[in-house]
Protein backbone atom coordinates (compact mmCIF):
# COMPACT_ATOMS: atom_id res chain seq x y z
CA UNK A 1 0.00 0.00 0.00
CA UNK A 2 1.34 3.26 -0.80
CA UNK A 3 -0.04 6.80 0.28
CA UNK A 4 0.72 10.16 -1.17
CA UNK A 5 -0.35 13.58 0.30
CA UNK A 6 -0.80 16.63 -2.20
CA UNK A 7 -1.12 20.64 -0.71
CA UNK A 8 -0.27 23.21 -2.31
CA UNK A 9 -1.92 25.68 0.36
CA UNK A 10 -5.53 24.36 -0.70
CA UNK A 11 -7.46 21.64 -0.16
CA UNK A 12 -4.85 18.44 0.85
CA UNK A 13 -5.74 15.54 -0.87
CA UNK A 14 -4.46 11.92 0.03
CA UNK A 15 -4.74 9.10 -1.96
CA UNK A 16 -3.97 5.70 -1.10
CA UNK A 17 -3.51 2.46 -3.71
CA UNK A 18 -3.56 -0.82 -3.04
CA UNK A 19 0.13 -2.31 -2.53
CA UNK A 20 1.83 -6.00 -2.32
CA UNK A 21 0.79 -8.58 0.50
CA UNK A 22 2.60 -8.03 3.46
CA UNK A 23 5.15 -11.10 5.03
CA UNK A 24 3.64 -13.14 6.63
CA UNK A 25 5.26 -12.77 10.46
CA UNK A 26 7.63 -15.64 11.47
CA UNK A 27 6.42 -18.47 13.62
CA UNK A 28 8.04 -20.45 16.28
CA UNK A 29 9.13 -23.72 14.76
CA UNK A 30 10.05 -24.92 17.85
CA UNK A 31 11.99 -24.16 21.56
CA UNK A 32 14.99 -26.57 22.71
CA UNK A 33 16.64 -26.34 26.17
CA UNK A 34 20.74 -25.53 25.85
CA UNK A 35 21.95 -26.94 28.91
CA UNK A 36 25.53 -25.28 27.99
CA UNK A 37 23.82 -21.47 28.26
CA UNK A 38 20.78 -22.92 30.68
CA UNK A 39 18.62 -20.84 28.31
CA UNK A 40 15.24 -21.47 26.40
CA UNK A 41 16.35 -21.02 22.28
CA UNK A 42 13.10 -20.20 20.33
CA UNK A 43 13.54 -20.73 16.76
CA UNK A 44 11.53 -19.46 14.18
CA UNK A 45 10.25 -20.00 11.04
CA UNK A 46 12.63 -17.03 9.26
CA UNK A 47 15.56 -19.05 10.52
CA UNK A 48 16.36 -16.39 13.67
CA UNK A 49 16.72 -17.89 16.64
CA UNK A 50 15.80 -15.97 20.14
CA UNK A 51 18.00 -17.60 23.55
CA UNK A 52 15.92 -16.70 26.73
CA UNK A 53 17.58 -16.94 30.42
CA UNK A 54 16.20 -16.92 33.49
CA UNK A 55 13.66 -19.09 33.31
CA UNK A 56 14.78 -21.73 35.51
CA UNK A 57 15.60 -18.88 38.50
CA UNK A 58 11.46 -17.64 37.83
CA UNK A 59 10.00 -20.33 38.40
CA UNK A 60 12.14 -20.82 41.69
CA UNK A 61 11.09 -17.10 42.93
CA UNK A 62 7.36 -18.44 42.17
CA UNK A 63 8.02 -21.31 44.53
CA UNK A 64 9.84 -18.99 46.89
CA UNK A 65 13.01 -20.56 46.13
CA UNK A 66 16.41 -19.59 45.08
CA UNK A 67 16.90 -21.89 42.44
CA UNK A 68 14.96 -25.67 41.22
CA UNK A 69 16.50 -29.47 42.29
CA UNK A 70 16.85 -31.85 40.41
CA UNK A 71 16.03 -35.35 41.03
CA UNK A 72 16.90 -38.75 39.30
CA UNK A 73 14.51 -41.02 38.06
CA UNK A 74 13.61 -42.66 41.06
CA UNK A 75 13.28 -39.58 42.99
CA UNK A 76 17.01 -39.03 44.48
CA UNK A 77 18.25 -35.28 44.75
CA UNK A 78 21.08 -34.74 42.84
CA UNK A 79 23.57 -32.98 44.14
CA UNK A 80 27.11 -32.70 42.08
CA UNK A 81 25.74 -34.85 39.26
CA UNK A 82 25.60 -37.67 41.37
CA UNK A 83 22.15 -39.09 43.96
CA UNK A 84 22.63 -37.74 47.20
CA UNK A 85 19.36 -37.76 48.91
CA UNK A 86 16.25 -39.73 48.35
CA UNK A 87 13.23 -41.38 50.06
CA UNK A 88 12.09 -45.00 50.60
CA UNK A 89 9.43 -46.63 49.85
CA UNK A 90 8.47 -46.11 53.68
CA UNK A 91 9.22 -42.11 53.25
CA UNK A 92 12.25 -42.58 55.40
CA UNK A 93 15.59 -40.57 55.06
CA UNK A 94 17.82 -42.25 52.10
CA UNK A 95 21.57 -42.34 50.79
CA UNK A 96 21.98 -44.14 47.61
CA UNK A 97 25.51 -42.70 47.16
CA UNK A 98 28.14 -44.16 49.52
CA UNK A 99 29.37 -41.76 51.89
CA UNK A 100 32.81 -41.32 52.57
CA UNK A 101 34.15 -43.97 55.09
CA UNK A 102 37.22 -43.67 57.34
CA UNK A 103 37.48 -47.89 56.36
CA UNK A 104 38.41 -46.45 52.85
CA UNK A 105 41.20 -43.27 53.64
CA UNK A 106 38.73 -40.91 54.28
CA UNK A 107 40.27 -38.94 56.71
CA UNK A 108 37.57 -36.46 58.14
CA UNK A 109 37.93 -32.42 58.39
CA UNK A 110 36.65 -30.99 61.74
CA UNK A 111 34.20 -28.60 61.22
CA UNK A 112 33.40 -29.09 57.49
CA UNK A 113 30.25 -30.41 58.55
CA UNK A 114 30.08 -33.23 55.84
CA UNK A 115 28.41 -36.21 57.01
CA UNK A 116 30.80 -39.40 56.61
CA UNK A 117 30.34 -43.26 57.87
CA UNK A 118 33.14 -44.03 60.97
CA UNK A 119 34.32 -46.98 59.86
CA UNK A 120 31.65 -50.02 60.97
CA UNK A 121 30.36 -47.63 63.49
CA UNK A 122 27.76 -44.56 62.92
CA UNK A 123 27.31 -41.71 60.43
CA UNK A 124 28.85 -38.70 61.42
CA UNK A 125 29.16 -35.62 60.77
CA UNK A 126 32.88 -33.74 60.52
Amino acid sequence: MSVNVNNSAGVAAVTVTPGGTPDASAQVTSIAFNATTGKLVFSYSDGTQVPVGGLAEAIARSLSGASLAVLDENGALLLGGKPRLGVSASGNLTVPTPLPDTTDGYDPVTGSGELYQNGTGPIQEA
